[in-house]
């Protein structure tokens, strides 16, 4: 999981009058869907790289940074009921993205707000697992998590001669 916050950004961000705001990108892959789910924390759309981001309000908090499996919430408000509808009807998990830039990178006088370059990505979640997927009439949430590996037999593969003959002399 990447954090790098330039100093400069850091900075602004802890001051008393920013000019900085952060801005989160989030993808949802599913292999039911035509086309990834693309939506930005802001009420205005944006273009990164070729991709059409729509403008929908999100909160999402940052992963838990503790002993336990790495998690975080997702709530989207429900303003186009396209989104829960498919991630309702989609069967079987969903993958994440979530990617947080600063407006910095963006023309913000545009619409949709265009990338200036390309985007330094100062925190970014990817191969998450998107579950516990809930819609009502405000909201869709869920809960986006790594892979649990947990039950998984450790060794998957044991080493015999047959599998390995390079291992085994004689």
């Amino acid at each position: 999981m990447q954090r790098d916050i330039p100093q400069e950004t850091l900075s602004d961000l802890e001051g008393a009058h920013p000019t900085e705001t952060l801005i989160a990108f989030l993808t949802v892959h599913h292999d039911n869907l035509a086309e990834p789910i693309r939506i930005v924390s802001d009420r205005f759309n944006y273009v990164r790289g070729d991709d059409l981001f729509t403008g929908i309000p999100f909160d999402v908090s940052l992963v838990n940074d503790d002993d336990q499996q790495p998690v975080t919430e997702v709530r989207v408000q429900n303003i186009d009921r396209r989104i829960g509808a498919a991630l309702r009807a989609a069967s079987g998990v969903a993958t994440v993205e979530l990617e947080i830039c600063t407006s910095s990178d963006f023309d913000m006088g545009q619409d949709p707000r265009q990338e200036i370059g390309t985007a330094d990505v100062i925190y970014r979640l990817t191969h998450y697992e998107l579950r516990d997927v809930s819609a009502d009439a405000l909201e869709v949430s869920g809960r986006a998590a790594l892979p649990d590996y947990a039950s998984e037999p450790w060794p998957a593969i044991t080493t015999t001669q047959a599998r390995c003959p390079g291992l085994y002399f004689g």
